[in-house]
This record gives C-alpha cells, sequence and structure tokens, in this order.
C-alpha cells in the first residue's frame, strides 16, 4: 500500500491559504523527492519548522500517512515519476464502473 503523492500534497493544499500554496509546495518537493526516507525525514522537518506552527494539520497529514507514503521513497528517481500518482488507476476503475453500472453487467 503507498498513499499517492499528488494526493497527499492536494489534501496539504485544502488546509493552507491559497497565497502559501507555492511556498508550502516549495518546501515539500524536497521531502518527495528526497532520496532515502532519512532525507525525507529531515527536509520534513525543516518543512514543519517552517510552517507547523500556522498549518499544524498539514504537518499531521504528512505524519499520519508517513508509512504509507515512504514505500515510494524506496524506487529509483525515473520510477517515481510514473508511480507519483494512482490516478490512471483511479480513472481505469472508474471507466469500469460506469460502464457496470450503465449496462448492468459486465460486457461480453
Amino acid at each position: 500500500m503507498q498513499t499517492c503523492v499528488v494526493h497527499l500534497l492536494r489534501n496539504s493544499f485544502r488546509y493552507a491559504a491559497r497565497q502559501d500554496w507555492d511556498k508550502i509546495a516549495k518546501l515539500l518537493k524536497p521531502v518527495y523527492t528526497a532520496p532515502t526516507e532519512e532525507a525525507a525525514l529531515e527536509r520534513f522537518a525543516e518543512f514543519a519548522d517552517v510552517w507547523g506552527r500556522k498549518y499544524p494539520a498539514i504537518v499531521k497529514l504528512w505524519e499520519n500517512a508517513w508509512e504509507e507514503f515512504t514505500p515510494f521513497l524506496r524506487f529509483d528517481t525515473e520510477i517515481r515519476r510514473i508511480v507519483c500518482t494512482t490516478n490512471a488507476i483511479e480513472s481505469v476503475n472508474a471507466r469500469i464502473r460506469r460502464a457496470v453500472k450503465a449496462r448492468g453487467h459486465f460486457p461480453n
């Protein structure tokens, strides 16, 4: 099980004021692009130092998702670009559900 990085970022922005999104994104990028889990944890601590007081919900969100997020960091950089989001998988599943619902059964 792995948390989708894109969804984790989007959820982070829900707790922040729009004018802070770019600054938050800039400080979170080193977390999810870190070469190791240890490096990611260091970058996350820096993020928490800067934004934790203003946006404790974002810090809590990442802390709660950390165990599901860190398997992503074990992939090579090239593979991370492909698997950083589950949107493609979710899109396929949604299309299948719509087709099944519309027809009432699986197509032949």
